[in-house]
């Protein structure tokens, strides 16, 4: 009997082996969901720095789409790259009024509102390079009496007459690092042209010479 209990005894211990184990696993993948939980909440909040006596603020790679409200006011950098931001609203940026540099690059921009630089009268640098954008005018742009660096590279431009006053903006000899190395998309008979050398009356031809009589 005693042979017989001590066999019934280890089979009951061998079969409560796995299940242990299982719950040990269990337990296991939820503290790494934790983690990984804890990692998410990490990389979803900015990071906040100071360097040279200015305040950066970089919110790179933070699958946002919008620019947040509880953002500190007084930061004088703002790096927005990597992102999933598609629209600028008006006043989108106004309350950062110490703002002198702003990186939008390589988000999936494809508008921006007349007013959404407004109030950015210390921004000196602004980089728009990498999104979708087809669209834009002076008003829209380089209404910024400080701006001296404009990248706008790497976007479909559709150069047509809505392009207009961009352009030649861009052409003033004084502007000579705004808009640099941009090219046009369409229409094909101006693609690959780039903003800053292409003649502006191509962009607004008279009936007869590529554009459609409306």
């Amino acid at each position: 009997m005693r042979l017989i209990s001590a066999l019934l005894l280890l089979l009951i211990l061998r079969s409560a082996e796995p299940r242990k184990g299982g719950r040990n696993r269990e337990r296991g993948r939820a503290r790494g969901k934790g983690r990984a939980n804890a990692v998410k909440r990490q990389t979803s909040e900015c990071k906040e720095y100071m360097e040279a006596g200015e305040k950066y603020l970089d919110c790179q790679d933070r699958q946002l789409t919008g620019v947040q409200q509880h953002w500190p006011e007084d930061i004088h950098h703002l790096l927005l790259a990597r992102n999933k931001i598609q629209v600028l609203r008006d006043n989108t940026f106004s309350q950062f009024k110490n703002l002198k540099s702003l990186d939008l690059q390589q988000n999936e921009l494809y508008m921006v509102e007349e007013e959404a630089f407004a109030g950015l009268g210390q921004l000196t640098t602004l980089l728009l390079q990498h999104n979708k954008m087809k669209t834009a005018s002076e008003e829209h742009l380089l209404p910024l009496p400080s701006l001296r660096y404009l990248r706008l590279y790497d976007n479909p431009w559709d150069c047509r007459c809505s392009l207009d006053s961009l352009v030649r903006t861009l052409q003033v000899p004084s502007n000579r690092n705004l808009g640099n190395y941009a090219k046009c998309s369409e229409p094909d008979s101006l693609r690959g042209q780039k903003l800053k050398k292409m003649r502006p009356e191509l962009l607004c031809p008279e009936d007869g010479e590529g554009q459609q009589p409306g």
